[in-house]
């Protein structure tokens, strides 16, 4: 594909939700820098024109893909972590951040994939006061 027609391509694999990485590796990885000056010109979603006629990427745009690329860059470290390793390192994350950031939407997840509540699962298997702690935490956060 000639560089210049790979500007819908590109503006979409940057669009929307995520970033559709090999796409975009694919197409930068072969252009040239007028490709860039070009794109630049032809994408005024991404980049501003200022007073000297110069494209400047828009501030709203840079902190958007900022994040999603933290977003996939997370989704890799976790990808090639041992799944022991990754849990311990959510769990932390929850903890840090409070229960209210993320047991809700775990509650509420769990009830719809396993169609039983979160709290009878746990009454179903866990024993004693460790049942009672787990259920009683479990109430307090939904």
């Amino acid at each position: 594909m000639d560089p210049p027609n790979d500007f819908e391509a590109l503006t979409k694999a940057f669009s929307g939700f995520g970033v559709d990485e090999d796409s975009m590796v694919s197409i930068l990885g072969k252009w040239h820098s007028e490709h860039l000056e070009s794109f630049r010109k032809r994408t005024p979603k991404f980049f501003l024109e200022d007073e000297r006629l110069f494209e400047r990427w828009d501030d709203h745009h840079i902190a958007c893909l900022t994040k999603e690329f933290l977003l996939f860059k997370d989704i890799v470290v976790q990808w090639i972590m041992h799944p022991w390793e990754r849990d311990v390192r959510l769990v932390h994350e929850a903890i840090t951040k409070g229960p209210q950031a993320y047991c809700g939407e775990i509650i509420e997840e769990f009830d719809k994939q396993y169609k039983v509540p979160l709290t009878q699962k746990i009454e179903d298997v866990a024993l004693g006061n460790y049942k009672d702690f787990l259920v009683s935490l479990i109430r307090r956060v939904a």
